[in-house]
């Protein structure tokens, strides 16, 4: 007997709080009102209360109700919630009093309902990322970092609306009764960020507590990865100390055993710059012309002193910038609208060709880019690479050649990005054109320069973690444009309203030779707005353009 009155109980406080929107959120629109008429026209329903269950009798259908909404059961041959339980639970509704043996004196009034949400309120974000795993923990965290677009409406029931992105969640009393649109019946990345965005409307958590989970979702063990420091500085003073004139070939395989114990220590950026280091010093060795003195301490210098921040600091941020990552993890991110810019075409020294599209996108005032590369190490052909680059079509579906993306304004549903904002071409990914870049439609008053100072109070004297460095320079005038025969440079300052001065500077070779002879027929008329980046070069501020606009229509120069 306590079992069945338990049973009741339960049941009766999850009927509590049904109503139209709480059945719709299990079902759909179509099953309530498809129900609520077959109810009426029911020629007899009879029910039988059992230890766990309420048997329903519906025609010649048969129907157990549990206590929750996943228990249930059904003779008709639907697999998920069909009319016959939604009819159960509309008579359910309708004879409370009935069958629970509520007293039906409210002086006229119906009861008002309500449901705090309290088991969702307190569901752990641990349990939420035991579930669905660190990976798409860390998407959606990422997700709502970015700038997730969604409604949120709390009633009988929380939905969660997902708008273009064709997604709805409907979270119920409990996670596990909670359905979403894409129809798992576990707790899928939708429910978990519903859940995640519902506790941060409510004040539950906090953005920094999220990112904060992030990051420590990434680094289990922070004294493990910080035990090889003191070996790097080790190798690296051996080499100060005995100089490059005494050091030997046993001296690179210090340094390639140190890349190797970094990998296993998953420290990403100091096998990276050990790698370059030993390959600085083989070009010592090789007596190779591109060596430079100054290029090795620098890098040198530079990973003995991150040795320190990384023994020493306690910033979960600035230890992930540190430490970077082995390979690029990508997610999903909200519907994004983008403004082709420019295009950039370059060859690698590890023996690769490419073309890196940059697009600019308003609302959030940021850069992403694009990169199309192929391997020329197997072949002498570099035409027929840049033909068969340049001819494809563009990735993502867009009905159009991929070296008019630097030209077109686009939609992308499904994008996929990561945390350098470089887009993945994955095939989930959807694209669609919307018109052409129109260099007056993009908000770019954050990278629009016309005072040098400004630049470089900007982008140079302040700190600046920007993964693309591209801006637009307004210039007022040019001055006499040179070329060093013996270094082989073009050499073209520029000038502001101030009559502050730049240099643009760029070394001859067969890939730069047409960008040159641009640069130099430009020199003789009014400025045009240039894009492209600015840096410090032998301690003189220098630009290196990459495109420049011309009646609004982007000329690309590499």
């Amino acid at each position: 007997m306590d079992s069945k009155n338990n049973f009741l109980e339960k049941l009766k406080n999850l009927v509590s709080i049904m109503d139209d929107d709480y059945i719709i959120g299990i079902s759909n629109k179509g099953i309530l009102n498809r129900s609520k008429k077959d109810l009426e026209k029911a020629s007899s329903i009879e029910y039988s209360i059992n230890d766990d269950n309420i048997e329903f009798k519906i025609d010649d259908i048969v129907c157990n109700i549990g206590d929750e909404i996943k228990n249930y059961k059904c003779s008709c041959p639907s697999r998920n919630i069909c009319k016959h339980v939604v009819m159960s639970y509309l008579y359910l509704i309708n004879h409370k009093n009935e069958i629970f043996g509520e007293d039906s004196n409210n002086n006229g009034e119906e009861e008002e309902i309500k449901n705090d949400f309290s088991k969702l309120r307190e569901y752990p974000l641990e349990e939420i990322k035991k579930e669905i795993g660190d990976k798409s923990f860390g998407d959606i965290i990422k997700r709502i970092s970015f700038g997730v677009k969604y409604e949120l409406t709390e009633g009988s029931i929380i939905k969660v609306d997902f708008g273009e992105e064709e997604c709805v969640v409907k979270l119920l009393d409990d996670i596990e009764n909670s359905v979403c649109s894409c129809k798992s019946k576990e707790l899928c990345r939708h429910k978990a960020e519903a859940l995640i965005l519902y506790k941060l409307e409510k004040g539950d958590i906090t953005l920094e507590d999220l990112k904060t989970y992030e990051k420590k979702i990434k680094f289990v063990d922070e004294e493990t990865i910080k035990k090889p420091s003191f070996e790097i500085r080790k190798s690296i003073e051996e080499i100060m100390i005995t100089g490059l004139a005494r050091c030997s070939q046993s001296t690179l395989d210090k340094i390639n055993n140190m890349a190797v114990i970094c990998h296993n220590y998953d420290l990403p950026n100091f096998e990276k710059n050990l790698r370059d280091i030993s390959k600085e010093i083989s070009l010592y060795f090789n007596k190779n012309a591109s060596f430079t003195k100054k290029k090795l301490l620098r890098k040198l210098t530079n990973v003995y002193t991150n040795t320190f921040i990384l023994e020493n600091t306690t910033d979960l941020s600035k230890l992930t910038e540190l430490i970077g990552e082995f390979k690029s993890s990508y997610y999903e991110i909200p519907i994004i609208e983008l403004y082709g810019v420019l295009s950039e075409n370059w060859i690698s020294k590890s023996g690769y060709e490419g073309t890196t599209y940059y697009f600019y996108e308003n609302k959030r005032k940021k850069w992403f880019t694009y990169t199309n590369a192929m391997p020329i190490f197997y072949d002498n052909t570099p035409y027929n690479n840049y033909y068969r680059r340049t001819n494809a079509y563009a990735p993502w579906g867009l009905n159009c050649k991929i070296e008019e993306l630097s030209r077109i304004n686009f939609k992308l549903v499904h994008g996929k990005i990561n945390s350098q904002n470089r887009l993945s071409s994955s095939s989930e990914t959807k694209g669609m054109v919307i018109g052409k870049s129109n260099l007056s439609d993009l908000e770019i008053q954050d990278y629009l320069f016309d005072n040098w100072k400004t630049l470089i109070d900007k982008k140079l004297n302040s700190y600046n973690n920007e993964s693309i460095n591209i801006i637009f320079l307004k210039v007022k005038e040019f001055g006499e444009c040179s070329f060093d025969k013996i270094n082989q440079t073009l050499n073209l300052p520029i000038y502001d309203e101030e009559k502050n001065i730049i240099n643009i500077k760029v070394q001859f070779s067969s890939k730069t030779k047409s960008m040159i002879r641009v640069l130099e027929r430009l020199s003789k008329k009014n400025p045009p707005l240039f894009l492209g980046r600015v840096f410090i070069s032998e301690g003189e501020i220098t630009f290196y353009p990459i495109a420049y606009y011309k009646d609004s229509e982007v000329c690309n120069l590499t």
